[in-house]
This record gives C-alpha cells, structure tokens and sequence, in this order.
C-alpha cells in the first residue's frame, strides 16, 4: 500500500508564503463576495460555469499534468456522474445534492475499471484508447432502456427563483473548485505528487527506484473519476435535462486538455489561468466563427504554446522569475566582489 505524507515546504519565511498566496486568497474573497452581491443572471451562470470547469481540469490535471498521461476522457467520468445522480431521481426521486458524492464513487470506480488494464499503456495509444472508450460509453448510455436513450432525463427544477438558483450553483461550484484546487495543491506538496512527476518525466526510471507505478497511476484516475462524478452530478440538477450527445460532448473534455495546457499542465495555478481564459476567448471566437473553425483556432494555439511555451503560461511565468532571480544573484555576486576590492 501506497503511504501518503507531505513534503518539508521551502525555505521561505512566512511572510514570504502570505506575499505569494495573498493574490489567490483574495481572488477567492471578492469570488465569494460576488455571490451575494451579484444580480446580473448571466455572469452568475458564466462564472459558475468557469467554476465547473475549473473542477474538471483540476482533475484531470492529476494524472494528465502531473503524471503526464494525456487523457481525452474525462467526459466519460463528468457524464456517468451525471446519469447516476438523474437516473437515481427518475426512478427513486432521490434529488441530486444528496446523490452527487454516489456518482462521484460510481465514476470512481469506472474510472479504476478502465484504469486497469489501459494505464499499463503508454503515450498516444492511452490518448487514443480514453477517446474510443468515450464514443462507447455514449453509444452504451444511448442504448441503454433506463437511461431513455436519445429522449434523455428530465429533472425537477427547484422551488427558487431564477437569481436564487444561480447563487446555489455558483456557490457550489465555487466550492468544488475551491477544493479541487486545495487537493491537487496538497498533492503538489506530497510524496505522491513526486510520484507521478517522476512516472512523467521517466516511468522507467521510477519503477527502478522503487515507485509502485501502476497503482500511483490507478489512484490518480480514481481521484479524477470521482471529482469528475460529482461535479457531473450537480450539473444535471443545474442543467435539469440530459441527454447522451450532450452529456458526453467530446467538447468538454477537449475544453479541460486546452485549459490545462494553455494554463500550464502540472501546477496547480494552471487550470485557474486556463479555464477562465479559453471559455472567454471561445466565447469571443463562437460570436464570428463555425464550431469547426474554433476548434482549428484552438489546435493551432495549442500547437503555438507546445513549440513557444510548452510549460504554458505558468510556465512562462516561472521562466521569467527564475531569470529575475538569477539577475539579482548575478547583481549580488558582482557587488560583493565590487566591496572586495575597495577594501583591498
């Protein structure tokens, strides 16, 4: 079995720790504050969905960022939660805020399911599987007689008003991101965070010194799964309609791989870049071009950060401090040789 401990933080003074997180907490503050303040319905919905999709990369950003698997399927994950939590209503009545954790462990499992004999495989041929597996499980769900195939599931809405039922959802979306967010910043700071850094930058080599790779793996997915599920599950009583082509749109999980590479794959400050970035910038490029056209846009830009930046933005960002900080130790070096001198 896998021990889980965290890693000694840096040197850095606590006020140093504080400079650093004091934008992020503050963000989240004026986030939260927003919520209560806010009456216009379309940005509540906007923001919320920003927040899903947050969630999802966050998740996704488990195995995919930090442990380098290109995983094209977290759809699979985000739909079965959904269908779960709608399901469970359309035959028991049981409302989604109550089964949403039950399709996260359901999505969990499918996700350990799948997990174990396709994260034996590596490179472009996991890719590709997590893409036929997708197709599938839309066409299962599509023939399938309690899910209703192609007629889909309609949910009850809620006794809210419409401005109440968009501060619901932007809080608990908040909140899942919120967590997310947490989670994958205490797997960063964890051994089983260098885990999956080392199953990417040489799988080989970790298995060599004694990472028990295949399980690191299968843990990572099931996290991503049951994220996904959940999330999934509140989006149906948010939707109150789902159906399979929808639910299992291959453009939600092409949407989480883009905003995690644009925002920077494997830290955890990525996705909170990417996603609000690539949802405004979709937004702007689906007012003028075809869905078609967005998504040549969107490949090229990928192509462009892959060749230009291939760490993303945070990865830029990084690049440029570590090249202020050698500055400034250069700058140092120079003037205590400079004092050196004088002296003598």
């Amino acid at each position: 079995m896998l021990s889980l401990f965290f890693l000694p933080s840096t040197r850095e003074s606590a006020s140093g720790r504080i400079y650093r997180r004091a934008p992020w907490l503050l963000a989240l503050s004026v986030l939260a504050l927003y919520g209560v303040l806010g009456r216009q319905l379309f940005l509540l919905s906007t923001l919320g969905t920003v927040f899903l999709y947050i969630a999802l990369t966050q998740a996704w950003n488990i195995l995919g960022g930090y442990g380098g698997y290109l995983n094209f399927g977290m759809v699979t994950f985000f739909g079965v939660g959904a269908y779960t939590s709608a399901v469970l209503f359309q035959y028991w009545e049981i409302s989604p805020f109550l089964t949403a954790p039950f399709a996260g462990i359901t999505s969990a499992a499918l996700a350990l399911l799948i997990g174990i004999p396709t994260l034996r495989i590596r490179g472009a041929y996991f890719a590709l599987i997590t893409l036929i597996i997708t197709f599938a499980v839309q066409i299962l769900v599509l023939d399938m007689p309690f899910t209703q195939g192609a007629l889909g599931i309609y949910l009850q809405p809620l006794s809210l008003t419409p401005l109440g039922v968009e501060r619901l959802f932007y809080y608990l979306f908040l909140a899942c991101a919120a967590l997310v967010t947490l989670l994958v910043y205490a797997i960063e700071h964890s051994n089983f965070g260098w885990a999956l850094v080392a199953i990417r930058e040489d799988e080989d080599a970790a298995e060599i010194i004694g990472i028990r790779t295949v399980e690191v793996k299968w843990i990572a997915n099931c996290l991503a799964g049951f994220v996904a599920g959940v999330v999934g599950g509140l989006y149906a009583q948010r939707i109150l309609y789902i159906e399979p082509t929808g639910t299992f749109a291959f453009d939600i999980s092409l949407n989480v791989v883009l905003m995690a590479v644009i925002g920077g794959a494997g830290t955890w400050q990525g996705p909170l870049i990417g996603a609000p970035l690539v949802l405004l910038v979709a937004d702007a490029l689906r007012v003028t071009f075809t869905s078609e056209v967005n998504r040549a846009i969107f490949s090229v830009i990928v192509i462009l950060i892959a060749l230009f930046i291939p760490g993303g933005i945070m990865g830029l960002w990084t690049r440029w401090g570590r090249g202020r900080a050698e500055k400034a130790a250069a700058g140092g070096t120079q003037g205590a040789r400079a004092d050196e001198q004088s002296v003598q």
